[in-house]
């Protein structure tokens, strides 16, 4: 067994290794890097589909990271060895390896925010955008909509810019529309957010919240005089 299969084995298997979301996304796009191709040959998934399109924004990262296998398995086995992997210690090779790394089983997807799982195969592959996770930063108090802190984030760094994109090119307006969050909304076009901004797929955000049936958001954003024509 080479010393990725060992490690691949190990992050499999192990009952309980806690990190972050982005790690193991990281994790997700390193191993799709080295075991299938250096970039997906799909398209990149619809915005609505948050598990597909943060696995493949996760691989193609990887394959625009990484210029050889090597570099990539050897970035996967320092992250291994950062989360308790050692040569000698691993656990039996899975003998479904794509079915642990790929599936999208309901039962397999982590709690949300716990920040651990039972092994690191379908806890990867079913993860959320990691946008999802509630922290601090500006896009993630959107998408938690905790108005409070965003409130209070703004009396902090007055001069932030509210229409900053995420990894994702997604603006916190764009996420607020898209999860139905109006008093987030109505806060951010209050504070000088610009609702023609389009994200990567070339929407704005009153058209995602017209996908999403957010109607009071659509009015609130119809209703804004810089929004799109």
């Amino acid at each position: 067994m080479s010393l990725f299969d060992a490690a691949a084995a190990y992050l499999s298997n192990a009952s309980t290794i806690p990190t972050s979301n982005a790690v193991k996304l990281e994790l997700y796009g390193l191993f799709k890097y080295i075991t299938v191709s250096p970039l997906p040959a799909s398209s990149r998934p619809s915005l609505f589909d948050f598990a597909g399109r943060a696995k493949f924004d996760a691989w193609t990262t990887a394959g625009n990271t990484y210029t050889t296998k090597a570099d990539a398995e050897s970035r996967y086995l320092e992250i291994a060895r950062s989360l308790g992997w050692t040569e000698g210690a691993f656990l039996p090779e899975p003998t479904e390896s794509e079915d642990i790394w790929d599936s999208d089983d309901d039962a397999a997807r982590p709690t949300k925010n716990s920040g651990e799982s039972g092994g690191f195969g379908t806890s990867v592959s079913a993860m959320a955008r990691p946008e999802d996770q509630s922290d601090d930063s500006l896009h993630g108090l959107a998408v938690s909509n905790d108005l409070q802190r965003l409130v209070s984030l703004l009396q902090k760094e007055p001069g932030i810019n509210l229409n900053a994109k995420d990894e994702f090119g997604y603006t916190p307006l764009h996420l607020a529309a898209d999860r139905g969050h109006s008093s987030i909304v109505k806060f951010l076009l209050e504070n000088g957010a610009d609702p023609t901004i389009k994200d990567e797929d070339d929407m704005p955000a009153v058209e995602l919240a017209q996908a999403a049936g957010h109607e009071g958001i659509v009015e609130l954003l119809n209703a804004s005089p810089d929004r799109p024509n």
